[in-house]
This record gives structure tokens, sequence and C-alpha cells, in this order.
């Protein structure tokens, strides 16, 4: 009788312990699964990081860059005498340029970057246009509008010459404060990646 209890309460106590044993696996793989889990996370995250941080570089470096560009070139035509039509046109194309590297940065931020930046291209662009020659172009277009006539026409494109060659871009002046705050902004988004 005492061998078959003692057999009993082996083979109870083996099924315990495989149980015992079958729950603890269980257990450890529930964990193995979660810290596998959380580091497949942490890397998804950091690679997520890491590529937005090379997003906003890009963007960034292209801001300057067509930043660069667009004074130099503006700066030349401005100071050139007589005006050259094509090195305006350079501007223009330039210009365009840069609203699209804004845009850019726009897209990849952060927002404080975003503002910054557009700020910094309004004051870079912005020109300060003749009180007299934009008063006279308003009346003349008024004008147009109403008769079509072509000799208002030829006045209209007189006057934009003159108000571009006349125009001034006395922002251009003081563009380090605005590029130093850009600088400053990009520098903290990238920091906090």
């Amino acid at each position: 009788m005492a061998a078959i209890l003692a057999g009993a309460v082996g083979v109870v106590g083996t099924a315990l312990g495989g149980v015992a044993a079958i729950y603890g696996a269980k257990i450890g793989a529930a964990g193995n699964a979660a810290a596998l889990l959380q580091q497949v996370k942490r890397q998804t995250e950091a690679e997520r990081s890491q590529w937005i941080r090379g997003q906003r570089v890009a963007a960034y470096q292209q801001f300057l860059r067509v930043w660069d560009e667009y004074t130099l070139a503006r700066g030349a035509f401005h100071t050139e005498r007589p005006p050259n039509y094509a090195n305006w046109r350079s501007v223009q194309q330039l210009a365009g340029r840069l609203a699209t590297a804004t845009f850019h940065i726009r897209i990849v931020g952060p927002e404080g970057v975003t503002t910054v930046a557009q700020q910094a291209a309004d004051s870079v662009m912005g020109m300060l246009l003749p009180s007299d020659l934009e008063a006279e172009f308003r009346d003349v277009y008024a004008r147009f509008r109403e008769t079509s006539a072509p000799e208002l026409q030829d006045r209209m494109v007189e006057i934009a010459e003159e108000i571009l060659y006349r125009g001034s871009w006395d922002s251009a002046i003081d563009v380090y404060p605005f590029r130093q705050r850009f600088l400053d902004a990009a520098s903290e988004a990238l920091g906090d990646l």
C-alpha cells in the first residue's frame, strides 16, 4: 500500500511539476515576446527618428543653399548698371526655388523651424516699392482695366521696370539675424530627435 501511495504521490508530483514547468515556460515565453516587441518598437522609433532627421537636414541645407544663391543673384542684379533682364529672370527663378525650399521645410517641420524659415524668406525677398511709382502704377492699371488702351499697357511696363530698378531690398542689408534665428531653430529641432 505504501508503495502504491508513494507511486501515486510521485505521479501527482510529476504531473504538478510538469504543469509548473509548462506554466513557467509560458510565462518566460510571454516575457521574452514582450521584451522582443519592446526592442522592435525602440528600434523602429530610432530608425524613424533618424529618417526624419535626415529629411530635415536635407531640407535645411537646401533652404540655406538657395537662400545664398538668391541673395547673391539679387545683390548682383541690384548693383549692376545698366540693369540686365537676364539677371532679373535669374532672381525670379531663385525666388521660386526659395519658396519651394521653404515649403519643403513646412513638410518636414517642426513648426518652429517652419515659422522662422517663412519669416526669413519673406524678409529676404521683401522689396520696398517707391510709393510714387506704386501709386502711379495702380492708377494706370485701373484705367487700363477700363479701356485696354495699348499706351496704358506700355506705361504699365515702363512703371514696372522703374519699380524694379528703383525698388529697394533694404531688408537684405540685415539678413544675419534672420539667418541666425533659422540656424538656431534648425539646431534645436535636430537636437530634439
